[in-house]
């Protein structure tokens, strides 16, 4: 049989990381252990507020399962036993390292995938005045990222992104306004958007209102965020991203 433990950490930020919704200074996480004849794998995940998740209705789903995971529950039975989230995700990365271990194989070789020699990714620059965000992408830029995602509210936005795009001409931005920015306006904000050569837009509007979407002309891409869940929520954004 299985020993299952699962507890909350918080790790200290570097520094704020500030969004549309609101700041945090510390990563909030839940971590799941289970452990088989000796060997244990660890998984965790973060609860998101946005969709109703705390660290107490995580560990309570974790514990729904408490009896199952102790007898063998294997990842499709995972699948079925709880909807997406955090919990979810936290049971099923350390049930991916308990088998890893179990087999003394790596991650890759037990999905049957090669390993990626090396990952491009965004790196995030949270909200701040203007020449703190410019600041940071300069530092950002200088450490070799080249792909920088900005996180807007419905403030200084033009003046946040003339300071970035000074700092770093020859970066490829991304805007993440995290559902803060509202229908009427939006045309004239993604021609600046366009203007300064931003490559892409996340989730400008509340997710209960990216209708106004379905006829708009945009002059750069717009990517769904908040608005996209799964694969049943594709049908509906057809036409607005």
């Amino acid at each position: 049989m299985r020993t299952v433990k699962s507890y909350p950490e918080a790790w200290p930020l570097h520094s704020p990381f500030v969004i549309s919704r609101g700041s945090r200074t510390e990563a909030h996480v839940v971590v799941v252990e289970i452990e088989q004849d000796g060997i244990k794998g660890v998984g965790e995940a973060t609860p998101y507020a946005r969709y109703g998740e705390s660290e107490a209705s995580v560990l309570a789903q974790i514990a729904s399962q408490l009896s199952a995971l102790q007898n063998g529950m294997t990842h499709a039975e995972l699948q079925q036993a709880l909807p997406a989230g955090a919990a979810r995700n936290a049971i099923d990365c350390a049930l991916w390292d308990l088998a890893r271990q179990q087999q003394q194989i790596t991650l890759t070789a037990l999905c049957g995938v090669q390993l990626a020699p090396e990952i491009f990714t965004a790196h995030t620059i949270s909200i701040d005045t203007p020449e703190a965000m410019a600041s940071s992408a300069l530092a950002l830029w200088q450490h070799g990222a080249r792909l920088l995602k900005i996180k807007l509210d419905d403030h200084l936005i033009s003046e946040r992104l003339v300071a970035i795009r000074s700092a770093v001409p020859q970066a490829t931005l991304i805007v993440d306004a995290n559902e803060s920015w509202h229908a009427e306006g939006l045309a004239a904000r993604c021609q600046l958007l366009a203007d300064l050569q931003v490559a892409m837009l996340e989730q400008p509007l509340p997710a209960d209102q990216d209708a106004a979407l379905s006829n708009f002309i945009h002059p750069l891409p717009i990517c769904a965020d908040e608005s996209c869940h799964t694969r049943d929520s594709l049908e509906a954004l057809a036409g607005r991203y």
